[in-house]
């Protein structure tokens, strides 16, 4: 093998770890830290639509708390970002604790960190922070729940900061577990996410599992929601969306519900381009007031 191409490979070789690194490892990095709990950062990611600001903004909360680099080139992601910011919405795409490393209430007080922080440092970034609005996906989805219905009463803002600057002025729910309060999941997702996020089963604790339910807390000054959820989800049954929906009715909030068919859980491609139109509609007529 000649020095050259003996050259040539180890480049290779060091660009494709590289590459892997770059794909693969959860990261933190490069993101706007909006929070430090107990020493751990979180960050914001944001996505802008072209043209001059300020924008509307957007918190969006992924299934998962701990997304690495490569999170926004899965499909579904990059859908979801690339049609909000086109449609002239910032995107603040947030990471949070990690279920079954960090329990409840962990994950809802990061939420609340994040829109005080957009709240207020968002006009520097060139955002609108008057009326702000929370996208999430499954996990994240029921996290944005409990962020419109949680108050200043409930006992889930830091102490010592505005709890009526984490409040959020529109919701978004995409195949969210939304409504505990009826043991309706299979065993599999109470063993392998309720019990870890809670640290109790139904069955130990019925009481945890209403307090972590969104529904417990809808009041007539929760903003609107959009709940959008497919009939054949064999992880979240949409029991739960009707659910949440009638707790939130009986306390007058605005609710909107939208049925899928054929998915499993959360959907991509061309499909959640056009669940996408109806998210935006919601979005412009909740934010752009």
């Amino acid at each position: 093998m000649t020095r050259r191409r003996r050259v040539v490979l180890i480049a290779s070789a060091v660009a494709l770890v590289a590459l892997v690194v770059w794909l693969l490892l959860p990261s933190n990095e490069g993101g706007i830290v909006f929070a430090a709990p107990g020493g751990t950062p979180l960050t914001l990611d944001l996505d802008y639509p072209s043209g001059p600001g300020p924008h509307p903004v957007v918190l969006f909360a992924p299934h998962r708390g701990d997304w690495g680099r490569s999170f926004k080139r899965d499909d579904r992601c990059r859908i979801l970002v690339d049609n909000l910011t086109r449609n002239g919405f910032a995107v603040a795409t947030m990471h949070y604790r990690l279920v079954g490393e960090y329990r409840f209430p962990s994950q809802i007080e990061d939420g609340k960190a994040a829109v005080r922080w957009l709240r207020a440092n968002g006009a520097q970034h060139g955002l609108k922070t008057d009326r702000i609005g929370a996208v999430g996906v499954s996990a994240g989805g029921y996290g944005v729940c409990m962020l419109g219905t949680t108050g200043p009463s409930d006992g889930f803002d830091t102490p010592g900061e505005d709890p009526a600057a984490s409040r959020v002025q529109a919701v978004v729910a995409l195949g969210a577990p939304v409504d505990w309060t009826a043991p309706i999941w299979s065993k599999m997702v109470e063993r392998q996410y309720l019990r870890p996020y809670l640290g109790k089963t139904y069955s130990e604790d019925p009481d945890l599992y209403t307090r972590a339910s969104p529904g417990t807390y809808a009041t007539a000054d929760d903003p609107p929601f959009l709940l959008i959820h497919s009939v054949d989800d064999q992880l979240i049954p949409i029991a739960q969306a009707h659910a949440f929906a009638v707790k939130l009715r009986r306390a007058n909030v605005p609710v909107e519900i939208v049925e899928e068919t054929g998915a499993e859980h959360v959907w991509g491609g061309e499909r959640l381009e056009k669940t996408l139109t109806t998210v935006v509609q919601f979005l412009d007529r909740t934010l752009r007031r």
